[in-house]
């Protein structure tokens, strides 16, 4: 446990480092002599961050851009895409229209339309999806629909772990045997 937090403190701080790096690679044609109150926000452009757990693949977060709040504590992210594995074995990926990270929890907060698409050719659509990095769970309380094989599954909030192999659907209204 202490050394995801180590290593999600570390993922962090690169972040941070690669965004002073930026900021300072930049050439001005002029030196103004100004005092400036200190910054607490950092943009961050086309960034994509790796998350391993004992050498496989845990998370792939790749985004747009990123607004980095400190005093806040947390990310804005523009068009997010999550890409989970378990035990280095792809699983699922998430795409948001935008979302919000918390910094200490890692815990994130998917704003407008959210899929989830998982190895097994699962499809689910909802809004303001929520992951809850310590259980490793996805939820929302809004309406739902998850699209299999044979099924289409309709509903009104649900809670699933990130294959949605695991998932609660309720106010549940199932079409069998649509051709999708």
């Amino acid at each position: 446990m202490r050394d995801g937090k180590q290593r999600r403190k570390i993922k962090f701080h690169i972040i941070i480092f690669f965004a002073l790096i930026f900021c300072l690679g930049c050439k001005q044609e002029k030196t103004v002599i100004e005092e400036t109150p200190p910054m607490a926000e950092q943009a961050v452009e086309q960034f994509t961050i790796t998350e391993t757990e004992e050498g496989k693949l845990k998370m792939v977060l790749e985004s747009e851009s990123a607004i980095i709040d400190e005093t806040k504590k947390e990310a804005v992210l523009k068009l997010p895409r999550v890409k989970f594995y378990k035990e280095g074995e792809y699983v699922s990926t998430l795409v948001t229209e935008s979302a919000t990270i918390n910094l200490e929890t890692y815990d994130v907060f998917g704003h407008g339309k959210c899929t989830v698409d998982t190895a097994n050719n699962e499809h689910l659509q909802t809004t303001d999806l929520q992951y809850n990095a310590k259980k490793n769970i996805v939820f929302s309380k809004n309406n739902v629909k998850l699209t299999r094989q044979d099924e289409i599954v309709y509903g009104k909030g649900f809670e699933a772990d990130t294959d949605l192999e695991k998932i609660i659907i309720k106010k549940q209204r199932v079409e069998l045997n649509k051709k999708i």
